[in-house]
C-alpha cells in the first residue's frame, strides 16, 4: 500500500512564497508524518513529493530498519509519478497558522497551491482517499471539492479534512484534569477547525465525564487557543503534534482500505447532519471506499449547542468561500444546505419548532452524490 504526501517540504508549488520565510511548519509536519509513517508495517511506501528535491530526506528514512520504504519525487515532471498507485493522498501547502496570517490571508496563500494540486490528484490518483491537511481546512475542504466536481471525479465519501489535532488535544487536557490516562481517553469534537468552531463533546468524554462548568470551558478554551498558545512560546509552531496526529488520522484510512472494522476517526466533510451546513466535523466510520457511516451530531449540553450556534454562521462563510474560489457559480454559492431550515435541532430556545429524533442523524444523502 502507497501514502504519498504532497509538500513534503513546504514548498508545494509555490516557491515564490517559501523564498520570504523560515523553514515552515507544513514542511516540519509532513517530515514528522513520514517518520512515523515509516515505522507501520501496514504501509509499503511513503512517496514524498515537493517542488524541490527530498531526496536526501528519503535517503536518512530508507536507514530505519523497517518494511516501508521511502520515496521521493520533485516537480511538475514527476507528480505523476507520486501519485501513480497511491491509495491514501496526504496534502499540504507552504503556510500554516501563525501570527504572520490571519486566516483570510492564510487561505489566499494556499489556495491557488491545493487548487492546483486537486486538479492533479484528479487526474492520477482520482480513486484514494484524500486527507487535507493545508489550512484552513473550513474552506480547503469545499474549495477541494469543487475542483474535483470539475474534474468529474468527485467522491465526498473520500475526501477529509484532518482536524485530528483537536481530538488528541481534547483527550489529553480531559485526562489531565480527571486525573487519567490520556490513550484510554475519547472525546469527540465536531463543528470546524478554527478557533471559533471547534466544539469539544466533552459531555460525551468516556469513560468519565465528570467536569465542572469552569473545567468544561477551560478544556474548550485550551483547546481552541491552543495554537496561539503555543506559538507564544515557539515561534515554528506545533508541528510535532500535527504530524502525530495526521500521522494518527492517515493509519486510520489505511486501516480501513485495508478492510479493518471499527475505525472510527473525526474528520471535516461534506455532509447533511446538520441542516445548516454543508459540510462539518463529525465522529465517521471509515471503510475501504471513505466514510461507511457518520455518526452526525450526538446529544449536546446546553453549553455545547451554544458553542455550536454561534460556530454555525463563521463555518458557513468559510464553506462560502471555499465553493467560490473553487469554482461553484455565486448564484448557488450559500454555504449552507437549507438557508431557511425548517428546524434548527441545536436551538435551545423551547418554543422553536422540534426536529424529528432521528433528524441529525446520517440520512446518507449528498446534495451531489450519495455514499
Amino acid at each position: 500500500m502507497k501514502v504519498t504526501i504532497l509538500g513534503g517540504g513546504g514548498n508545494t508549488h509555490n516557491p515564490s512564497i517559501v523564498q520570504n520565510l523560515q523553514p515552515y511548519l507544513p514542511g516540519n509536519v509532513a517530515k514528522s508524518v513520514a517518520l512515523m509513517l515509516k515505522q507501520t508495517p501496514l504501509i509499503d511506501e511513503v512517496c514524498l513529493y515537493d517542488t524541490k528535491s527530498l531526496e536526501g530526506f528519503a535517503a536518512d528514512l530508507n536507514y530505519i530498519d523497517t518494511k516501508c520504504k521511502v520515496t521521493s519525487y520533485f516537480g511538475p515532471k514527476d507528480i505523476q509519478h507520486a501519485l501513480s498507485k497511491a491509495t491514501v493522498v496526504v496534502v499540504f501547502a507552504c503556510c500554516q497558522h501563525s501570527d504572520s496570517f490571519t486566516y483570510s490571508n492564510l487561505f489566499d496563500k494556499n489556495a491557488p497551491i491545493v487548487k492546483d494540486l486537486a486538479g492533479h490528484i484528479s487526474k492520477y490518483a482520482p480513486k484514494s482517499l484524500i486527507a487535507i491537511g493545508a489550512e484552513p481546512i473550513n474552506s480547503m475542504v469545499p474549495m477541494f471539492s469543487e475542483v474535483m466536481k470539475k474534474h468529474g471525479n468527485y467522491n465526498p465519501c473520500t475526501i477529509f479534512g484532518v482536524t485530528t489535532i483537536d481530538v488528541v488535544r481534547t483527550n489529553r487536557f480531559v485526562a489531565e484534569v480527571l486525573g487519567l490516562d490520556p490513550e484510554c481517553v475519547i472525546v469527540p469534537v465536531i463543528g470546524g477547525h478554527s478557533e471559533k468552531t471547534i466544539v469539544p463533546v466533552l459531555s460525551k468524554a468516556a469513560p468519565c465525564n465528570e467536569l465542572t462548568n469552569k473545567e468544561l470551558e477551560d478544556i474548550t478554551n485550551s483547546v481552541r487557543q491552543a495554537d496561539d498558545n503555543l506559538m507564544k512560546i515557539r515561534s515554528d509552531g506545533a508541528y510535532l503534534s500535527y504530524g502525530f496526529s495526521t500521522a494518527r488520522f492517515v493509519l486510520a484510512l489505511v486501516k480501513a482500505a485495508k478492510g479493518h472494522c471499527d475505525v472510527v476517526e473525526c474528520a471535516f466533510v461534506k455532509s447533511n447532519v446538520h441542516p445548516q451546513l454543508k459540510y462539518m466535523v463529525t465522529p465517521l466510520v471509515l471503510g475501504p471506499g471513505g466514510v461507511v457511516k457518520n455518526f452526525g451530531v450526538p446529544t449536546l449540553s446546553d453549553y455545547e449547542e451554544c458553542l455550536l450556534e454561534n460556530a454555525i454562521p463563521l463555518l458557513a462563510e468559510d464553506i462560502k468561500k471555499g465553493e467560490f474560489v473553487g469554482g461553484r457559480p455565486m448564484r448557488m454559492v450559500d454555504g449552507v444546505m437549507q438557508p431557511k431550515p425548517i428546524c434548527d435541532p441545536c436551538d435551545p430556545n423551547p418554543k422553536a419548532p422540534r426536529c424529528p429524533p432521528n433528524h441529525c442523524e446520517l440520512q446518507s444523502l449528498f446534495a451531489d452524490k450519495p455514499c
